[in-house]
């Protein structure tokens, strides 16, 4: 970029502040000048006009009410630009400024007023009851300013909104402003473009996922060790419903899915995963591990290509830290899940603690090792019948306690501080447990099976 005017302050423009719009927006400046570095930031400006109003046809409501751009008394696109270039010249020959402290930034320096025209979701200006020292509003640095103007290129449509997806680590964040913005730009270049790009993914849960992979993808180990986070702001500024969504992934859940990706556990949750996409008039097929769409003469198969960014159950559920145990006993019961990934579900997200596990697990094998099928199916039953702690209760003491002391087994399978700190430590954890307890069975028994179906093959061979 060309650094034409002395007022300005160039550091200022690229750095964070914060404030999750307006970094987005200098992420987006920092794409967008990379792009064209022999125009200085005015120029910068007049091209981003240019995109807003010529292809997106001023369709920037949901940032910017009432703005140069979106003013429906400015008839003309022709107007609409040059009005909005008169006021960022102004703004950098500082004209309509005061001197003062920037609210976001904290700088001393020439100050302007912002309001639902020029930033986010700013409120009005003129209630002045609720602003600081009952100021007409907020008033921000030119900097602040030129970087909301260039938000829209950091941001995506997602269910009729904007989404833009930010996170506590900086080089996250601007991971996804430049990739959005490239994406807005490169549509714009081969002129397809008619406003902001649509997400492929028309669902929060699954939106924020997808871009966890896309970082994962870029830095496989991000998420192991600091508290990362991402976040979807999901908003509008339009008319007179603005309204702003925040959907947050905690560092626990992305730890979580990091590993997932991981080749020791990726295709067993992929195969998980996969089976709980939803979509109206669609239909996932079990025998042909495929979704189905029912047309009025024939049923198409849809390609993971295309599914993979529908709503799913699982990722809602991760997203609004809702157990996916229930979803992982169901299909356990027809198919292998690794008890690893429980493991490191329970622990990271669910905080159960890894003595428990250990114990549950202990357990599973006691039930399991006589390798009596009546006996076992009989135990499921039990802990498929089990509705309340004192059932659950019931059934560790008869059934695992004293069959162990009964078959005369030396070492107590559950000792008193075990079962009091461990296994019911309160009366709500027992619905967890106890599907934690089926899941690990399961697993053991579709790997009998398994071994049992490979012996077969060996000695007929």
């Amino acid at each position: 970029m060309k650094e034409t005017y002395r007022n300005v302050d160039y550091k200022s423009l690229f750095e964070m502040t914060g404030d999750p719009f307006v970094d987005a927006g200098g992420f987006a400046l920092e794409e967008f000048a990379s792009h064209f570095p022999d125009l200085d930031i005015l120029e910068l400006i007049v091209k981003a006009t240019n995109i807003y109003v010529d292809r997106w046809d001023a369709k920037i409501d949901s940032f910017f009410l009432n703005s140069k751009i979106t003013q429906h008394a400015f008839k003309t696109g022709q107007k609409k630009k040059e009005e909005t270039g008169k006021y960022f010249r102004g703004l950098l020959s500082g004209v309509g400024g005061k001197k003062g402290v920037c609210r976001l930034t904290g700088k001393k320096c020439l100050v302007f007023p912002a309001g639902r025209d020029n930033m986010v979701l700013g409120g009005s200006r003129t209630f002045i009851n609720f602003h600081h020292n009952f100021e007409e509003g907020l008033f921000f640095s030119k900097e602040v300013l030129i970087k909301y103007f260039f938000l829209p290129l950091a941001c995506e449509q997602v269910q009729g909104k904007i989404a833009l997806i930010s996170s506590n680590t900086p080089e996250i964040a601007r991971f996804y402003s430049k990739k959005v913005c490239k994406e807005n730009l490169s549509a714009v270049a081969h002129n397809n473009s008619t406003s902001i790009n649509k997400a492929k993914a028309n669902n929060p849960s699954t939106t924020l996922f997808r871009y966890a992979d896309y970082v994962i993808m870029d830095s496989a180990n991000i998420f192991d060790e600091k508290q990362r986070n991402l976040v979807m702001y999901h908003f509008t500024n339009f008319g007179a419903s603005p309204s702003l969504s925040i959907y947050n992934l905690p560092f626990q859940t992305l730890q979580f899915y990091s590993l997932m990706q991981k080749v020791q556990y990726k295709d067993y949750w992929h195969n998980f995963v996969q089976q709980y996409y939803y979509k109206k008039g669609v239909k996932y097929n079990k025998d042909i591990d495929c979704y189905e769409v029912q047309n009025k003469k024939q049923k198409a198969i849809v390609a993971p290509e295309e599914y993979q960014y529908w709503g799913n159950v699982i990722y809602d559920y991760l997203l609004n830290n809702k157990s996916i145990i229930p979803y992982l006993l169901s299909y356990s019961r027809t198919d292998l899940v690794s008890f690893k990934i429980v493991r490191i579900y329970t622990i990271k997200v669910r905080r159960m603690k890894k003595e428990t596990i250990d114990k549950i697990e202990q357990i599973a094998d006691f039930i399991v090792a006589c390798n009596d099928n009546q006996r076992i199916e009989k135990a499921v039953q039990k802990l498929d019948g089990v509705t309340n702690s004192y059932l659950l209760r019931r059934f560790v003491l008869k059934d695992i306690i004293a069959k162990n002391y009964e078959e005369g087994n030396e070492d107590a399978i559950v000792t008193v501080n075990e079962y009091a700190d461990y296994l019911f430590p309160d009366l709500d954890s027992w619905k967890e447990m106890r599907d934690v307890l089926l899941i690990a069975i399961y697993e053991r028994l579709h790997q009998m099976h398994q071994d049992m179906n490979n012996d077969n093959e060996v000695s007929n061979n």
